[in-house]
């Protein structure tokens, strides 16, 4: 995958080798990973990270702010052909720093890989698992359009994970664009 960028971000592809500059949004992130794993941030978390996000197809990549050109950020995705689906992208994680955190970078980096994803005609669906105890999460959710698709499922720490799904814009029947206008009035 080629770089993204956007207004404030440059979002590139990371490899391995990459784990020692990444490591400082992890230590910056305790309290998000806190509600994934009860291991302490390290880089061997980052390096375990990144390798299994390769061996399972996804793409890792540096959310990095223009201005600073610092690391403040991990997204990580399979692009297409999720569990088989052709049509099926999955977002693995997106991941702020505590201190970018709330300045919309988050939603920035997210919107940019959601136009790059569907911009393969054949990506219908956009799937992730999120955690309701951590508000963000599901503020993001709700903010991007993503609906509840089913769980919950119990991540390492015991904690309820819910999948959700987006689907490509256009693809709605009657009924959910029925439901989703009376929503997003509701929310005004």
């Amino acid at each position: 995958m080629e770089k993204i960028e956007t207004e404030r971000l440059i979002i590139r592809p990371l490899d391995e080798a990459a784990a020692e500059m990444i490591l400082p949004v992890y230590l910056n992130s305790a309290d998000y990973l806190d509600t994934q794993t009860p291991d302490e941030p390290s880089l061997e978390m980052v390096r375990l990270d990144l390798a299994q996000a390769a061996a399972n197809n996804s793409v890792t990549c540096g959310i990095f702010r223009r201005d600073a050109g610092q690391p403040i950020g991990v997204i990580s995705f399979v692009p297409h052909s999720f569990r088989g689906q052709r049509d099926y992208a999955w977002l693995s994680s997106l991941m702020i720093q505590e201190n970018d955190r709330l300045e919309g970078y988050g939603t920035e980096a997210y919107r940019a890989v959601e136009d790059r994803l569907f911009s393969d005609p054949e990506v219908m669906r956009i799937g992730t698992l999120l955690l309701p105890q951590f508000d963000a999460s599901l503020r993001f959710a709700e903010k991007l359009g993503f609906e509840r698709a089913g769980g919950p499922f119990k991540n390492k720490r015991g904690y309820g994970l819910y999948a959700f799904v987006k689907k490509r814009p256009g693809l709605e029947t009657p009924g959910e664009k029925i439901w989703h206008d009376a929503q997003q009035a509701l929310h005004e």
